[in-house]
């Protein structure tokens, strides 16, 4: 899965033939999976149909076999990790690893493994546009640069495993990681032990207000949320806002906010204006949850500090102040 340096120099110049392959892969993909399935079944019949599904599992084991091969390590004492680029995971069983790799994962690290960690202008957009479904986390535009730098205080909100915080600190990034949901959390924990004290889990959601409230529980625990689900499974969970979070526990400074929390992301933002005001963070946020987030976000974060510079792709916003960081 991971090229070698030659190949990821010559990908990071000009996007080759596999990744454009990849690329249209991903897209068929997106594609609903009911209209997919039937319209494969008429138009090839249904012999077409279980290949595609053959191929599928064929594929997925093609890719446990590349993770555990490249990416798993295992320490003096046999303990078994996953090493991604220097970000430590731990061991993810019972998890179907096409899906993690092809739908989340590849968030945080696709960039760090294709194209050098360089979050280039030109390939982030060609990244966003070609590539993956929801973008990356970072975005560099001369003195716009919205990247993890050593020495940072990271806020990950809706951290999940902590692969994005496990990331922060294989760049030298310390991180404060929120996630309220149980199960999610237990994984998190164990991603902070491999992570020599440079992540510090927090089990609860952020917000703009104190309170309790009811969390969504989504298959796999990918796409928890505060917002109402048709899924009926839920736990109760506790809301705190940035502002609060920074001044109890006497944060000094915080450089760099990432947001992936289903919808809630209006609302920790208004709970951060202290922080964005005093700080002025580098941003990277979900924009897609809900239709008007693009122009609810922005107005919020330039409401809190009018120096930020935004810059929207299709399902991101980036921002910072320049020569802030």
């Amino acid at each position: 899965m991971s090229p070698q340096p030659r190949e990821r120099e010559r990908v990071k110049r000009e996007p080759n033939k596999l990744l454009k392959l990849v690329a249209f892969a991903r897209k068929m993909r997106m594609v609903d999976g009911r209209w997919f399935k039937m319209t494969l079944i008429r138009v090839f019949g249904i012999a077409a149909y279980k290949l595609f599904i053959f191929a599928n599992k064929i594929e997925s084991k093609n890719i446990e076999t590349i993770v555990n091969k490249h990416y798993l390590v295992k320490d003096a004492f046999g303990n078994e990790y996953l090493d991604i680029c220097g970000a430590k995971l731990p061991k993810l069983s019972g998890f179907n690893l096409r899906m993690l790799f092809y739908y989340v994962l590849d968030d945080t690290f696709f960039v760090a493994l294709y194209f050098n960690d360089h979050y280039t202008k030109e390939n982030a957009k060609w990244i966003d546009q070609k590539l993956l479904g929801e973008g990356a986390y970072g975005y560099a535009d001369g003195d716009f640069d919205v990247t993890v730098k050593a020495g940072d205080t990271v806020i990950d909100a809706g951290a999940w495993i902590g692969d994005f915080a496990a990331y922060a600190a294989s760049k030298g990034a310390k991180s404060y990681a929120f996630e309220p949901a149980d199960a999610n959390y237990s994984l998190l924990c164990k991603t902070a032990a491999l992570s020599n004290n440079m992540i510090a889990p927090v089990k609860q959601g952020l917000s703009d207000r104190e309170e309790t409230a009811f969390f969504s529980l989504e298959q796999f625990n990918f796409g928890n949320s505060i917002i109402a689900s048709h899924n009926q499974a839920s736990q109760e969970i506790q809301l705190s806002s940035l502002d609060r979070f920074v001044e109890e526990n006497h944060i000094d400074r915080v450089d760099f906010i990432k947001a992936d929390i289903e919808g809630a992301e209006r609302d920790m933002l208004k709970g951060a204006r202290s922080v964005l005001a005093t700080h002025a963070p580098k941003l990277a946020i979900c924009t897609y949850h809900l239709p008007d987030d693009p122009q609810v976000l922005e107005e919020i974060i330039l409401s809190a500090n009018p120096n930020y510079r935004v810059v929207h792709l299709r399902k991101k916003l980036f921002a910072c102040v320049p020569d802030r960081h």
